[in-house]
């Protein structure tokens, strides 16, 4: 099992124990306060994720082949959900970052009290981590091509 299966795995480990949506979204609203501070200079229309109910605003980029980002949210339970995201991404390899699938924020515990227009504003954030992710390692591809061997 690969780094970002076994932390999506612990993910819903620590959901289910605590059993109920109500008990899950107080959960996501201390995470929130565990997200790293996000420069205001990241909070520009170009990083903002389209089609999510609340702002979200996501900048990433490439070090040492790993893929990095900052997020952030105007909304308390997403940040705690850009947090998780930053457990199960942040830090990984860029191929591994961009082709995972990201199936931990589907779970019924953590959405069950998200309405469904929330439920794909969370799925375009995740899908936009992955694009971006993509872009990076092509990028770094394209530039490794460039260097003499």
């Amino acid at each position: 099992m690969d780094e970002i299966k076994r932390e999506e795995e612990s993910i819903l480990r620590e959901f289910r124990e605590l059993g109920d949506p109500f008990a899950a979204y107080s959960y996501l609203l201390g995470l929130a306060a565990l997200l790293p501070p996000c420069p205001e200079a990241v909070k520009r229309k170009e990083n903002a994720v389209e089609g999510c109910r609340s702002s979200v605003w996501l900048s990433s980029w490439a070090e040492e082949g790993r893929f990095r980002f900052q997020a952030d949210s105007d909304t308390y339970v997403i940040k705690g959900l850009l947090y998780l995201l930053m457990n199960v991404l942040d830090g990984r390899p860029l191929a591994a970052a961009a082709e995972a699938e990201l199936t931990f924020w589907r779970d019924p515990l953590l959405l069950g009290s998200f309405d469904s227009r929330r439920q794909k504003g969370i799925g375009y954030v995740a899908a936009t981590l992955r694009r971006q992710a993509a872009e990076l390692l092509k990028a770094s591809a394209a530039e490794n091509n460039k260097k003499p061997h």
